[in-house]
Formats: structure tokens, sequence, C-alpha cells
């Protein structure tokens, strides 16, 4: 006769038992110790960990907590040394897998040729985009350019500003000179 307790006395045991140990650990860790009791963080402590170390020895051998073994042998008859897909109507996931992509291009009618011309779509579309982004990088060179020539541009029209600013001055210069004769 095996000693066995119910789900609900197992899950009690295991709270209880954690709760002490993790008051008696949190007791410790500060250093905390009520004047009424001052061991009483050792105790605690101690009292927990002696639960928890009865339900895992209890848990190791407690029946309701066993895993249901599956049998694999159904799924992958390979496992219980036969060949893949030789177990009466059992196929090997392979197979399986390569029935249903045979059912989906039948169903999507999907033949030899629609396959290549998607295939030559996508090899066009691949070209395409190179020339494109071909042109855009010329394209962004001949905006540098620009840019470069127009700032250029700017600096040559500042110095022109400037000479005709010192000619006219020379210019008024010469005319007062004139007009004073």
């Amino acid at each position: 006769m095996a000693f066995k307790l119910s789900k609900k006395v197992n899950n009690a045991i295991y709270g209880y038992g954690a709760a002490v140990v993790i008051i008696g650990a949190l007791m410790k860790i500060t250093y905390f110790s009520p004047s009424w009791a001052p061991g009483i963080a050792n105790t605690m402590l101690t009292i927990g960990l002696v639960i928890e170390a009865l339900i895992f020895a209890y848990s190791a051998i407690d029946p309701s907590l066993q895993k249901e073994d599956y049998e694999w042998e159904k799924v992958y008859p390979e496992l219980a040394g036969g060949n893949a897909g030789s177990a009466k109507g059992v196929k090997s996931p392979q197979v399986l897998m390569s029935e249903k992509i045979e059912d989906m291009f039948k169903n999507a009618k999907l033949d030899e040729t629609v396959v290549k011309d998607l295939a030559q779509s996508i090899k066009d579309f691949d070209a395409s985009a190179k020339a494109g982004a071909k042109s855009a990088a010329d394209l962004a060179k001949i905006n540098q350019e620009f840019a470069n020539n127009a700032n250029e541009l700017t600096k040559q029209m500042a110095a022109l500003s400037s000479n005709l600013e010192t000619l006219n001055g020379v210019y008024g210069g010469v005319l007062n000179a004139m007009n004073r004769k």
C-alpha cells in the first residue's frame, strides 16, 4: 500500500514549505531578529529547508506526479527498429510533406511552365532592381557634382561682387578727379 496525499494537500505542503523558507531566508539576509525570538530566522530557515527536502523526496516517489509515457513508436516507427513508412498505413513525415506539397500545387493549378515563368519574372525583377540601383547611384553622383558646382559658383559670385565694389570705388575716384578740373 503506497502512501498518497491528495493534490490539494500536496499543493498546500509545497506552498507553506516554500513560504517558510522564503521568510526565513529574508530574515537571514536582512539580519532581522525580533526581540521576542532572537533565533527565529535560523529556526524558520531550517524548518523550511527540511520541509522542502521532505517534499522533494516525496515527489520523487509520488505516483500522481509521474509523467505519461507516450508511445512514440506509433508516430515514428523507425524508433521501434522498423523502416520509415513501413508500418501499416503509417507514412514518414517526409512522405506526408511531399504529398501535401503536391496537393497544394495541384489545387493552385501550378505546373512546370508557371513555376518557370515565376522564376524568370523574379530574375527580371532582380535585374531591374540592380539597374535601378545603378541609375540611382549615378543620379546621386550627378546631384553631388551639381551641389559642388553651386558652392563654387557662390564663392565666385562673392568674389565678383567684392571686385565690382572695389572697381566702383576706383571709377568713383576717377570721376571725382575729372569733375574737379
